[in-house]
Parts: C-alpha cells; sequence; structure tokens
C-alpha cells in the first residue's frame, strides 16, 4: 500500500538553510512530494531558495539525492517557479529509479537553501512524501 509522512520545516528563512528529518516506516519507493507553504515567494533571478530530499540512510551518512537536482525545484526565475501561499507545489523527484527507493528506518533530510536573499520567509512551510510499499 501506500504511506504518507508530513515533513515540518516550519518557517524557511530568507538566507539560510532550513531543514526538517523524517525516518521512513517501511521498505518503498518515493512516489510522489510535495510542498506547501502558508505565504508565497516570487521567482527571483538571484535570490530563490532550492528544495532537495537526501536518504541519509541507517546512520545517518548517506548522501542519496532523492530529487532531480535541476531549476525545476528552485524559485529561480524563468527555469524555477515561484511559490503561491496555501498552493500545493509538487517537487520533482530523481530520474535515476534506484535513488527513490527507502528502506525502513532510514533517515531522510528535507532541506530548503536559501541562494542570497529570499524577499520573505515562507511560514508553515510542510512537505508531504508519499511512497509505494517495496517488499
Amino acid at each position: 500500500g501506500r504511506r504518507q509522512i508530513i515533513s515540518n520545516l516550519g518557517t524557511i528563512a530568507t538566507t539560510s538553510t532550513t531543514d526538517d528529518y523524517v525516518i521512513c516506516p517501511q521498505n518503498g519507493t518515493l512516489v510522489e512530494a510535495i510542498f506547501s507553504g502558508l505565504d508565497a515567494l516570487a521567482a527571483h533571478a538571484s535570490n530563490y531558495i532550492t528544495f532537495t530530499i537526501t536518504n541519509l540512510g541507517q546512520a545517518g551518512a548517506g548522501t542519496t539525492v532523492m530529487l532531480a537536482a535541476t531549476d525545476a525545484n528552485t524559485t529561480k526565475t524563468t527555469t524555477g517557479t515561484a511559490i503561491a501561499a496555501n498552493t500545493a507545489r509538487t517537487l520533482v523527484l530523481s530520474t535515476t529509479p534506484a535513488n527513490l527507493n527507502v528502506a525502513k528506518g532510514d533517515r531522510l533530510r528535507i532541506r530548503s537553501t536559501a541562494n542570497g536573499t529570499s524577499a520573505n520567509t515562507i511560514t508553515q512551510s510542510k512537505v508531504l512524501l508519499v511512497f509505494d510499499e517495496r517488499l
């Protein structure tokens, strides 16, 4: 079946990195990652945020990249997307299928990184992770 985990990023800062961590409840495959926050953030050429999810594994030392390392996961002008208030935004997953597999107990780091200085914070930020069960 499907399992969902909600990550609570809280307030995404304007000039630093904001992290949250979740623990995978089962063996599975990440099939969807959806971001939503209370505040809007306009796209900008040099002051933008980038979303990443890293599977740190069982011991916290893993480096598996679960989101596509492309501008689609940013708020960059032209190549990224602005954030609309209270609106779901689907993040783009890695195109490497093996990168989306998780084991029960894996620790995932959900990260928002400010590049430059964003126009404002984004409060009440959450990421919904959806997994298909894998035996």
